[in-house]
């Protein structure tokens, strides 16, 4: 069975896998099932990721054994300690003894000493034989101890010539009590074999081989209850320390499930900041995640790359069949085509940017710089329009691609505090784009300077580009088209790959650096397959890698999960030395070198930490019972121990009462928890129980002399002789033989005088000493040793002649009993103080782990925080939720979700782009996008006030900030509700594009510029999804979306221009408008539309103050504004950041024609 156990802990469940192989997978499925109350569970989500997944008992009780046992062993050297000291008691107190008796105590001597070297031969070793005999040794040397110290205790009663049961009592209590907290032994075979044998033979023993005694019966029942006293005080600290391994073995189980579910939110993190941001970018953000900055400027992940090649690619006619699909087939079709798009960009050694609608677009060349980014681009672009065909096939629709690329340098980065998405800005960014529009579709549209790095690898064809878009013939560009490949993509791993081939045949006889480069280039295409596949394949691939197909992966790695935790556990808890550990952190009297860990120590309190004090209450009611027995039974002798016990049951009743919680009234648990919070209150308490019962039997001892005076069992004349006399080295000198005889004849037995049992109990003292957990070591050593040296005291000076009356009843020792009963009780005590020691660290190692498993708590909470807030920075709330509750969900399970009323907003600064410039003064145009983040930042921070909560930032395309609102799936409205109900979201939304205007102008007013906002609303059903398998990136689609672009491309600055129906609706909020006249509209044709002027006062139905629409005049002066109605520089959610300063006379005329059925006068009023 140990080791089909073993087994067990090595290979895991007993449903595991075998470890799979790259050739072949035997794949059992994980065990699932709710946990049952005998179960441990091993995890959960932080741990396997997924469902419960139970550890087997057997295994967690295997690995508690061996942790248990483990932390047991080091209270085994103190137990040889304690039999050593006994030993060198042996050999010198009784210094007349025989020679057999000499060479039987040295040899024992040599024993244990022989035991202590063993203990340490392979400990530091690092040579596994030795390891594996210190191992068998550890196993060995408790037994053997054990065994050991029974035959030295029973070797030396036989030896002795004239041996009473008294002689060695102190020892036997001691011995049972050591036996249960020191030796690291399992409780069945402790208690019922160790434990049962050496209570018989320390009771047996004694009386078997001792002399004719007065009243031996009655010696014997009362060293049966002094012994089974001291194991039931050894039992009842060995459950106490059990049960603090028990917690702390949890804790340590908690310790390692908090470090592996940080590993795994670290990892998660990773991935989110991966998914989203290149790493660069994320390590530099992870690093200041959480921080506070002091800087006047919020911090701006921005850096500068040249020689970059950038390519935009749209689908030409998506927006045609968009509307003829559910939500959940649309996002699924766009996952499944970006995520083939995602997979070429692996291949070509692209980092995409950012996905705008149906617009894909990334770059090549940066962060890391390499010479073939123009090659990898137009590789890129020409895979792509390839991958399309899925559409076509999928939609059963005409569509394609129309790609543009451009090189040149790039600003790359993020903008704004929420909604986290890198995005490049420049020019040449603004260039890229403009070619892909002014391509055709099915083509790679390429700039003169994309060509200069081709390096004559592609045949092209002009394109004529810069005559259908006026910015590249103003920029000087010349466009082409890729004709041909000339040169076939070649992977840079199957160039290597090539290059090992070339090696391996010219140095054919080498056949080590053969095998060697056979390996690496092995390696190399297990490394990179998918860049040496064809792009159909490569596609073909991802149809099964976004699929079902990963499930037997996902159930494979679950249960490695499982086999590592297990593992992993087994080392924390089993290699796990704290007892070595915390020399480091505290001095030579054990105080925590951290004041304020120390401090909390002295504050913290084990769970049941008071049930100690239980022993020294039992230790007084036991004083009855023994000295009853063998004690003169005097009025004055019961009234002086059983006093004691009113004040230490009061003190130890109210101390255990929060133990017992269940089983008490409320209001005494109460008290006892204050009185235990009180650490000064507590420690004394303890203080005085320990005092109580010491000086208790202090007294009795003078009791004791009293009773014999008063009783006259001995003259006052007897007792001044016998107290002048000289010690001599045997006790037959100190009284007359005659008084001798007299004393045997007189004494009645019910008056036998024993005063050995009153040092014999004391060692009973101070064993409920030694176990109080409410007191320091420094605090227990001080009162063992003090009331140790009050005992010897009485034993030697004030008792002496009850002592010697005792010896001549004895037959005459070889040396006074009060001197063996002395030295035994100096054994005891030095035994215990260190014992104390050694309980004290065990404590202390305890709560600093637990302490350690609180930092990692906090450690992890703080890491879930940060995560959660980076999900939330990457995703809306409510999807982010959706995938943080799904972490097992496939590539396919996509969030989709269709909205009928929803408002969408676009907001631009169009003269941005007359304050952007590249140019040394602002840093190639760095400080310009600086400000621009701090604008973003403003209006993110209004997202954080409570009457925005709704209102969802979707993303930034350049200086445009587009919001949504009714994006809530816990809106639950009624069917035939008023539509001031299902469209207030609507009304925030404005009021939140106002707060924009409001924001701006503080910016405006602080930084003395004269930016305005340009603000478009429409409202309607969208399509809301996640699209990316590899990227998870959050879009709307739909009518909605575009019409609200336009609304915002085709508005005039300052002003918030909205169609006839979202008119309608918000004049039932009180907002008033202006009507504008026919606007052209791409895809809708001529729309009437509507600018915002403020709101009514009068209005209740939203208490929102009116906003005045007119700005100042010398804003509107000082800010050059410019109206772009026009369907030739009309504008779609893919607008650019950069506007170049061309606009003409024609463009101006036709951007005050579109004004429609304002007059001159209304139009002058709205450019105010």
């Amino acid at each position: 069975m140990p080791e089909e156990k073993a087994s067990n802990l090595e290979n895991g469940q007993t449903t595991a896998a075998s470890t799979p192989s790259k050739t072949k997978r035997q794949r059992t499925p994980t065990r699932r099932r709710p946990p049952n109350e005998g179960d441990v569970v091993a995890g959960g989500v932080g741990i396997t990721g997924g469902g419960v997944v139970i550890l087997p008992q057997h295994v967690l009780n295997e690995l508690y054994h061996n942790y248990s046992i483990k932390q047991r062993r080091s209270g085994l050297k103190w137990f040889l300690f304690a039999a050593i000291l006994f030993n060198i008691w042996t050999i010198c107190i009784p210094w007349e003894q025989a020679l057999p008796t000499r060479v039987v105590n040295c040899s024992m001597l040599l024993a244990y000493l022989a035991l202590t070297a063993l203990l340490h031969i392979g400990r530091r070793s690092e040579q596994p034989a030795l390891k594996r005999f210190h191992h068998s040794l550890l196993t060995i040397v408790p037994r053997a101890l054990w065994f050991l110290s029974m035959l030295h205790f029973a070797a030396y009663e036989m030896l002795q010539a004239n041996f009473s049961p008294r002689d060695v009592l102190g020892w036997a209590i001691l011995l049972n009590f050591l036996i249960y907290v020191t030796l690291p032994l399992p409780l069945i075979f402790l208690g019922l074999v160790i434990g049962f044998c050496t209570y018989f033979n320390c009771l047996s023993l004694p009386v078997g081989f001792s002399r004719l005694d007065p009243l031996i019966s009655d010696q014997a029942a009362a060293n049966a209850v002094l012994i089974a006293t001291a194991a039931l005080i050894g039992l009842l600290y060995y459950f106490m320390g059990e049960a603090k391994q028990k917690r702390a073995f949890l804790e340590a189980k908690k310790s390692l499930e908090v470090k592996m579910v940080i590993e795994e939110q670290s990892a998660e993190q990773e991935r989110l900041l991966l998914s989203v941001l290149p790493k660069h970018v994320a390590i530099k953000m992870r690093e200041d995640l959480g921080s506070s900055s002091s800087e006047a400027f919020k911090k701006i992940y921005m850096s500068r790359h040249e020689n970059v090649s950038i390519l935009y690619a749209d689908i030409v006619g998506f927006t045609a069949i968009s509307s003829t699909y559910s939500a959940q087939d649309l996002v699924k079709m766009l996952n499944e085509l970006f995520a083939r798009f995602d997979r070429l960009a692996e291949k070509y050694q692209q980092l995409r940017i950012k996905i705008l609608g149906d617009c894909y677009y990334c770059i090549s060349g940066a962060p890391d710089e390499r010479p073939d980014h123009a090659v990898l681009c137009v590789h890129m672009g020409l895979s792509m329009v390839k991958a399309i065909k899925y559409v076509q096939q999928k939609a059963n629709s005409p569509v394609d691609m129309r790609v543009g690329i451009h090189t040149g340098a790039v600003l790359a980065g993020i903008l704004g505090q929420r909604q986290w998405q890198f995005d490049v800005y420049s020019k040449d960014v603004e260039l890229a784009n403009k070619m892909e529009s002014s391509g055709k579709a099915g083509r790679v549209h390429i700039s003169d300077k994309t060509l200069a790095f081709l390096n004559g690898e592609f045949e092209v064809e002009p394109a004529f580009g810069e005559k259908r878009e006026e910015l590249l013939r103003i920029a000087g560009l010349k466009t082409y088209f890729i004709t041909k490949v000339v040169k076939p993509f070649a992977s840079p791993c199957g160039k290597k790959i090539n290059e090992l081939k070339s090696e391996n045949a010219n140095h054919s006889p080498d056949s080590n650096a053969s095998s060697n480069s056979s390996n690496e280039s092995n390696d190399c295409a297990d490394d990179d397959n998918d860049a040496t596949v064809d792009d159909e394949e490569l596609l073909a691939q991802s149809v099964v890698i976004n699929g079902h197909s990963p499930t037997a992966a996902e159930d494979e790695e679950e249960q490695i999960k499982l086999e590592n935790f297990k593992q992993r556990l087994k080392d924390e808890l089993v290699t796990r030395d704290g007892h070595e550990n915390l020399t480091k952190d505290t001095n030579i009297f054990l105080r925590f070198k951290n004041p304020q860990l120390e401090q909390a120590y002295a504050v913290y309190r084990e769970p049941y930490s008071s049930l100690p004090l239980l022993a020294a209450l039992l230790v007084q009611c036991i004083d009855v019972l023994y000295s009853y027995l063998v004690l003169p039974r005097s009025t004055l002798h019961f009234i002086n121990i059983a006093a004691p016990l009113v004040p230490i049951a009061m003190l130890v009743a109210i101390s255990i009462a929060e133990s017992f919680s269940g089983m008490l009234p409320k209001f005494f648990v109460d008290v006892s928890k204050r009185f235990n919070d009180i650490t000064f209150v507590r420690e004394l308490a303890a203080i005085i129980i320990a005092l109580t019962i010491g000086l208790s039997n202090v007294i009795d001892m003078f009791f004791f002399v009293t009773f014999v005076r008063t009783e006259h069992i001995v003259s006052e004349s007897e007792f001044n002789a016998t107290g002048g006399l000289e010690e001599v080295a045997t006790a037959e000198h100190l009284l007359p033989e005659s008084f001798v005889e007299q004393m045997r004849e007189a004494v009645p037995t019910e008056r036998v005088l024993y005063p050995s049992y009153l040092s014999n109990f004391s060692v009973l003292i101070l064993i409920a000493i030694a176990v109080i957990a409410q007191l320091t070591h420094l605090t227990k050593i001080l009162l063992l040793l003090s009331i140790a040296a009050l005992h010897c005291y009485f034993n030697v000076c004030i008792m002496q002649d009850l002592y010697t009356l005792e010896d001549d009843l004895a037959h005459q020792p070889v040396i006074s009993t009060r001197y063996c009963a002395s030295g035994l009780l100096l054994v005891a005590a030095l035994s215990l103080s260190f014992l104390a020691r050694h309980m004290d660290h065990e404590d202390r190692v305890i709560f600093k782990w637990k302490t350690e498993v609180a930092e990692q708590k906090e450690t992890a909470n703080d890491m879930r925080q940060r995560n959660e807030a980076l999900v939330y920075n990457v995703l809306p709330v409510h999807v982010a939720e959706h995938f943080m509750k799904n972490t097992k969900r496939s590539h396919d399970d996509l969030y989709s979700q269709s909205y009928a009323e929803v408002g969408v907003l676009f907001a631009s600064m169009p003269n941005f782009s007359d304050f952007y410039s590249e140019e040394t003064v602002n840093n190639q145009g760095l400080e310009c996008l600086r400000f621009l983040n701090e604008v973003i930042s403003d209006f993110d921070a209004l997202l954080e006030l409570p009457q925005f909560q709704d209102i969802i930032k979707i993303k930034t395309i350049g200086s445009t900030y587009m919001a949504a609102s009714g994006i809530n799936l816990q809106r639950n409205l009624r069917n035939d509700a008023p539509i001031t109900e299902r469209w207030s979201h609507l009304a925030v939304l404005v009021e939140f594009a106002l707060e924009l205007k409001h924001a701006l102008q503080g910016i405006n007013e602080q930084s003395f510029n004269h930016f305005v906002l340009k603000m478009g609303i429409n409202h309607g059903p969208i399509t809301a999804g996640v699209i990316g398998a590899r990227k998870p990136h959050y879009d709307i689609w739909g009518n909605t979306v575009n019409v609200a672009s336009r609304m915002e491309s085709t508005g005039k600055a300052g002003a918030v221009q909205v169609t006839e129906e979202t008119c309608n609706i918000l004049e039932q909020f009180g907002y008033t408008f202006l009507q504008r006249g026919l606007v052209a509209v791409k895809g809708k044709g001529q729309l009437m539309t509507y600018y915002l002027q403020g709101k009514s006062e009068s209005s209740a139905a939203e208490p929102k103050a009116a906003v005045e629409l007119h700005e100042k005049e010398t804003v509107a002066a000082a800010a050059p504004v410019s109206l772009e109605c026009s369907t030739e520089l009309e504008a779609d959610i893919k607008t650019p950041l950069l506007k170049l300063k061309a606009q003409d006379a024609a463009t101006e005329a036709a951007a005050e024609t579109c004004l429609g059925n304002g007059t001159v006068g209304e139009s002058q009023s709205l450019l105010e």
